[in-house]
């Protein structure tokens, strides 16, 4: 799915992040709002310790607030640089803790708003989605960590196989294995796809 993405008064991405390295609170404030709660749902599949990824996504915008004039004066895409950016900080973090870490479910996809009506259609159709996002995340749920973590930033996320290679630290021939092993595990799961396709078409645009 292909969306165009938006960057308020600024013309283009490149142009909002020039404004935040030039100390325009504003942009800062944008980038903050745009990104900190798509962030947050990434960093709990990462991590079941909520305060976690509370506090590693917090240090992140602290530190590219004060160390502004120093970030990378060309990026290709914001999204990707926080995404790399707190995966990196989340795991540096969790080397520091003896337990072992389990793999947060997915939190339940979140719906476009339905305007109240008398039309009963809304109703069964509201309905049918969350019959279906449960069972998406029961299945999701049975992944391995790396299968988890590639279907959610290519399907959820919308990054690219090449971006979604860099921000996990792998080659691109390993996430098609990890998305391809998450696909054919479901392949006995009846109409697994064309839920997880549905569940996908109703998420709202960010």
């Amino acid at each position: 799915m292909v969306t165009k993405d938006t960057f308020g008064r600024w013309e283009s991405e490149q142009q909002l992040w020039q404004a935040l390295r030039q100390g325009d609170e504003q942009a800062f404030t944008f980038i903050f709002e745009k990104y900190h709660r798509t962030l947050y749902n990434y960093g709990c599949k990462l991590t079941t310790h909520t305060a976690v990824t509370e506090d590693a996504i917090q240090d992140i915008f602290i530190d590219i607030w004060r160390l502004r004039s120093n970030l990378t004066e060309n990026i290709s895409s914001i999204k990707f640089y926080l995404y790399r950016t707190l995966r990196r900080r989340i795991h540096q973090t969790l080397d520091k803790y003896p337990a072992t870490e389990e793999i947060a479910e997915l939190s339940e996809p979140e719906m476009m708003p339905l305007s109240f009506s008398d039309s009963q259609t809304l109703l069964i159709e509201s309905e049918s989605n969350l019959i279906r996002a449960q069972r998406i995340r029961e299945l999701l749920a049975l992944l391995p960590e790396r299968q988890l973590e590639a279907v959610t930033l290519r399907y959820f996320d919308e990054f690219s196989i090449e971006e979604i290679g860099q921000i996990m630290g792998v080659n691109e021939k390993s996430v098609r294995n990890f998305l391809y092993k998450a696909l054919t595990a479901f392949r006995q799961a009846q109409n697994f796809i064309i839920n997880f396709l549905l569940i996908i078409c109703t998420l709202p645009i960010s």
